[in-house]
C-alpha cells in the first residue's frame, strides 16, 4: 500500500474486552489510552504502537473492543475458536452490533492485514446496506448468515412484518435485507417475550 495513502489519527481510547460479561458489565479489562490509528483511506485502520502484550491480548484473546465508547467491534479469531458457522472466513475484527437481546456482525469481505479493523458510520442505517449481516447464535454458538430465507424464518414472529418482507420485489437484495433486519431487531428490543442473551 503506497505511502502517501496512509495518514495517522490519535483517538482517545480503546477499550478491549475479554469476556461478554465484561461487555454487558460496562467493565473493560483494558484500556488503552491515545491509540495511535493509521488510517489507510477509503475505510481500513490499523493500531499502531500498542505493547507488545496487549497486541497479543488483541489478536489471542479479546473478544471485543470499543473503540472510542460507541463503536464496537469483534474478534474474528475468538469467533472462529468458540463459534461454528460462516464465521470461518472472516479476518481481524469486524463491526459488531449488539443489545440485551441480539448479537450480530457484519461481513464486507474487504481484505485488511494484520490488526485491521474497518471503520464504519456511526449511523447504522447507513452502514448495513454495504455487506451481509450474521446473526451470532448463543443457543447452538452458531454465526448464522441472515439471507431471505432466515430472515422470513426470523419475520415469523411478526407475521405483518413478514407479509411485507415476503412481499417485497427486491427481497433477496442486500439493502432489503438489512433494511428488515433492523425493523426485527427494533421489534425483539420491545418484546417481552424474547429472552435476554445473558
Amino acid at each position: 500500500m503506497a505511502q502517501e495513502e496512509q495518514y495517522k489519527l490519535r483517538h482517545d481510547s480503546l477499550f478491549v474486552y475479554e469476556s461478554w460479561e465484561s461487555i454487558f458489565s460496562g467493565e473493560a479489562d483494558h484500556l488503552i489510552i491515545n491509540p495511535e490509528v493509521a488510517v489507510y483511506p477509503p475505510d481500513d485502520v490499523e493500531f499502531d504502537g500498542i505493547k507488545k502484550e496487549l497486541n497479543k491480548i488483541l489478536k489471542d484473546e479479546a473478544v471485543a473492543v470499543a473503540w472510542g465508547d460507541s463503536l464496537w467491534y469483534i474478534n474474528s479469531q475468538w469467533l472462529r475458536k468458540n463459534f461454528k458457522g460462516d464465521c470461518k472466513k472472516m479476518r481481524d475484527y469486524v463491526p459488531l452490533y449488539f443489545s440485551s437481546k441480539i448479537a450480530f456482525v457484519q461481513w464486507t469481505g474487504t481484505v485488511v492485514s494484520k490488526f485491521m479493523i474497518q471503520t464504519f458510520d456511526l449511523d447504522v442505517n447507513d452502514y448495513l446496506d454495504n455487506g451481509e449481516i450474521y446473526l451470532l447464535n448463543f443457543e447452538n454458538m452458531m454465526v448464522e448468515k441472515v439471507d431471505s430465507n432466515r430472515l422470513s424464518n426470523l419475520l415469523s414472529l411478526y407475521p405483518d412484518l413478514q407479509r411485507r418482507y415476503d412481499s417485497m420485489r427486491d427481497y433477496k437484495e442486500t439493502y432489503m435485507i438489512a433494511d428488515f433486519f433492523l425493523q426485527y431487531v427494533q421489534r425483539i428490543s420491545q418484546d417481552p417475550n424474547v429472552p435476554f442473551l445473558f
